[in-house]
């Protein structure tokens, strides 16, 4: 899939791509749109996290979608992003919620600091290169407690192709439409992918499929939970082929 286009020559190129797009009038008024945990964040939430009140670490809270549905349920939110547009956003509709300018590879707490943390809406996939998601990865792990939980979510490509199932003409024609879109995209070849979104800009993405993300976890130190896709999708196999979206749960391993 690769092309014509350059590929970026600093890491943190397609970053600040992704964070240009996230500060678009468009973006501001996408991510202002809901309130609120979604369903699977809320069932993976009361399945896995500690019991509210507890100390919650919000990763990439954009507009404070997923910070209020936190502390509408009663843990103590401390949420960050580097989108000075969506804290702008956030800090005027939530004056309770603590919200920090803050990457999320570079974490400014004291080590144990949090019960849980949350990293919704596939923000992690806006790191590049991939090896930065393991770097990422080791600074929650080092924020967590011992026994600490993590949950977050990930474009899955493969899942993307065949989202609509085996037979779904429309659904083929939507992911030829996306793979012709990646031929000048010379980091295609490394599974990050430009998304168009319904204000003109694009986002960079990492896209690969589920594996890769659980090495990366287990390289970050992490224990796997749990993966399931967007309706709560359980089998590997179809997790892989048909969800687009997934979803991961993972632990800080408790003090020996």
């Amino acid at each position: 899939m690769a092309g014509s286009q350059a590929r970026p020559h600093r890491p943190d190129a397609v970053l600040e791509r992704n964070l240009a797009t996230f500060n678009t009038a468009w973006s501001a008024h996408d991510y202002s749109r809901d309130v609120g945990l979604w369903p699977i964040e809320g069932t993976l939430v009361a399945r896995h996290f500690p019991a509210a009140p507890a100390d919650v670490l919000d990763i990439g809270c954009g507009a404070g979608r997923t910070s209020v549905g936190l502390h509408a349920r009663g843990y103590r939110v401390v949420a960050i992003d580097l989108s000075d547009s969506l804290l702008s956003i956030a800090r005027s509709r939530y004056a309770g919620i603590d919200f920090q300018k803050m990457d999320a590879r570079e974490l400014q707490f004291e080590g144990g600091a949090f019960d849980a943390a949350i990293f919704s809406y596939n923000g992690i996939d806006s790191l590049y290169p991939e090896s930065t998601r393991t770097d990422c990865f080791r600074e929650i792990l080092r924020v967590l407690k011992p026994g600490g939980v993590f949950v977050f979510s990930t474009h899955n490509l493969i899942g993307a192709l065949f989202s609509g199932g085996w037979w779904y003409p429309r659904g083929y024609w939507k992911a030829a439409q996306l793979l012709w879109s990646q031929r000048t995209n010379a980091i295609a070849r490394e599974w990050y992918i430009h998304y168009d979104d319904g204000g003109g800009g694009s986002h960079i993405q990492f896209s690969g499929p589920p594996g890769r993300t659980v090495r990366q976890l287990h390289d970050a130190g992490f224990e796997l939970l749990d993966t399931c896709g967007s309706a709560g999708e359980r089998r590997p196999k179809r997790i892989l082929l048909h969800e687009q979206h997934v979803n991961f749960v993972a632990r800080r391993p408790s003090a020996p």
